[in-house]
């Protein structure tokens, strides 16, 4: 899925958001979720992932097949990968799984939503799922840019994603504001740890991202034509500013933007 630049509706943040258009009746099955049902911590989620493979809510109509997403990952000392330098050719898939998170299946995600007491059907799994899947690559598509124009050695490693945690009940004050401004909520806020690799004998450094997901809504004149126009999802995502770095992270990117 593509997920090309739109301009914001009044409803919606205007300021470092993505989208991407989703047809009405899509977003309404996602949005019946209310949040990621997933709990994506590096140990956590494999765990729940096995579980899931016997788990009564089980639709055996459902594929288990996961889709290995472009986020490379780290793994901690504690939770070392198992990726063998002696594999075969015939293993790559294995090696390229070890080495990218993997994104649950639609059995999975269905086991996650109704073991949460969420409203869900089978049916729409096939639909929620792949728009789940595509906000994630959207948003590490967004890391990916804060990243690059911050990195001051072209030659080093590119970041690698730590873990994914969840935490829709905590309003950030960039959120809050825009909500006394009389923009809309998130519907879902995730933080994401990133890891950059060390270079010329430094140690790996850590940054914290915040990203606020929004419901975007289709115009008003395509609702009173009754037209199937496309509504967005977009993303606001930032460095956290717990640290020094990720203010100065900021703050560049707010200068950088106001010169252009």
């Amino acid at each position: 899925m593509v997920w090309p630049f739109s301009t914001p509706t009044a409803g919606a943040p205007q300021a470092d958001a993505s989208a991407c258009p989703v047809d009405h009746a899509s977003r309404a099955r996602w949005e019946e979720q209310k949040k990621c049902p997933v709990d994506h911590t590096a140990r956590e989620t494999l765990m729940e992932a096995a579980k899931n493979q016997a788990s009564t809510a089980r639709d055996s109509s459902l594929s288990q097949d996961r889709e290995v997403s472009s986020i490379p990952r780290y793994y901690l000392s504690e939770e070392s990968a198992t990726v063998d330098s002696s594999h075969s050719p015939k293993d790559t898939a294995i090696e390229e799984r070890e080495s990218h998170w993997v994104y649950p299946s639609p059995e999975q995600f269905y086991s996650a939503v109704r073991r949460k007491n969420h409203n869900a059907r089978a049916e729409d799994m096939n639909v929620v799922v792949p728009i789940h899947n595509a906000v994630n690559e959207e948003a590490w598509r967004r890391i990916l840019d804060w990243e690059k124009k911050w990195q001051k050695d072209p030659s080093a490693p590119g970041p690698q994603l730590v873990n994914f945690v969840g935490r829709p009940r905590d309003v950030t004050w960039r959120a809050w504001m825009r909500g006394l401004a009389g923009y809309q909520m998130p519907f879902d806020r995730h933080d994401w740890t990133i890891v950059r690799p060390g270079t010329q004998g430094e140690p790996p450094r850590s940054m914290r991202y915040i990203i606020d997901f929004y419901a975007g809504r289709a115009s008003s004149s395509s609702e009173l034509m009754g037209q199937a126009q496309p509504v967005s999802f977009f993303l606001d995502v930032r460095p956290a500013p717990s640290t020094v770095e990720g203010i100065a992270m900021r703050v560049h990117r707010l200068f950088h933007d106001m010169s252009l």
